[in-house]
């Protein structure tokens, strides 16, 4: 626990340091102010005090945020998980499910944006829409191929021991599947929060960290900026370390792998 800490001390008396550097470095070059390290952490705790931000608090931008992405993360895991099943177990659904995950795969998030708003227009809808096509590719072919990837001899040998269908999904078919689906989930997040922030900026959002974002671009609030950034990697690093890394070791210990 001790080493732990001093290792956290340590990484981030590095960054800050970085940071500094960094910034004397660029206030050197380009003669314009690049916020310090002390600057952003006091207008973080006045934040956190209650000064608005465009408006609105901080913990409300960033509660809107989470619950967009949450939503439409839910709704893209639901179907990608749901459809990339039943195409991993039917031949010619999953030749189908090949060619049509590779191309949304390779669709941009900020391309879903004239969809967006021809379906929905703009506002939330839109919004929720953009991150979950970005999502859902991603879960939807780690899903598939999770599953077609389950050799026959499995399914033999569990007819043969005259195993349930009940049985035969959760005892075999879900530990055989439940790491190259976790990896689907872990790349959906990661996209579908990448657009969620782009998404704000873009289709009409008037409240969240995208929004709050693109905002200080204009009134020069960089510390805003800087603060809402940190929010963002902060949510990353929380959902990976305590989210898919115990998920992944739970699932290794399971398998026997861990």
């Amino acid at each position: 626990m001790l080493k732990s800490s001093l290792w956290i001390l340590a990484w981030m008396g590095a960054f800050t340091l970085f940071w500094w550097l960094f910034a004397l470095s660029v206030e050197a070059v380009r003669h314009i102010p690049f916020p310090m390290p002390d600057a952003v952490v006091m207008r973080l705790v006045s934040l956190l005090s209650g000064e608005s931000v465009y408006d609105t608090s901080l913990f409300s931008h960033f509660t809107m945020s989470l619950k967009r992405w949450l939503i439409a993360y839910s709704i893209a895991v639901f179907f990608g998980v749901t459809l990339g099943t039943v195409c991993g177990f039917f031949e010619k659904a999953y030749a189908i499910a090949l060619h049509v995950g590779t191309v949304l795969q390779m669709m941009p998030g900020l391309a879903w944006i004239p969809f967006a708003m021809l379906l929905f227009g703009i506002g939330e809808r839109a919004t929720l829409f953009m991150i979950a096509m970005s999502a859902f590719p991603l879960i939807f072919m780690h899903t598939a191929l999770a599953i077609h990837s389950i050799p026959a001899q499995t399914f033999s040998m569990a007819k043969m021991m005259n195993l349930s269908s009940f049985r035969l999904f959760f005892t075999v078919i879900v530990p055989l599947c439940a790491l190259p689906i976790l990896t689907g989930l872990r790349l959906g997040l990661a996209i579908g929060w990448r657009v969620l922030i782009a998404a704000e900026m873009v289709v009409g959002s008037s409240v969240g960290l995208g929004y709050a974002i693109i905002q200080s671009r204009w009134s020069l609030d960089f510390e805003v900026a800087f603060i809402s950034i940190g929010l963002i990697c902060a949510v990353g690093i929380i959902a990976e370390k305590w989210g898919f890394r115990v998920l992944e070791k739970k699932i290794l210990q399971r398998v026997g792998n861990g």
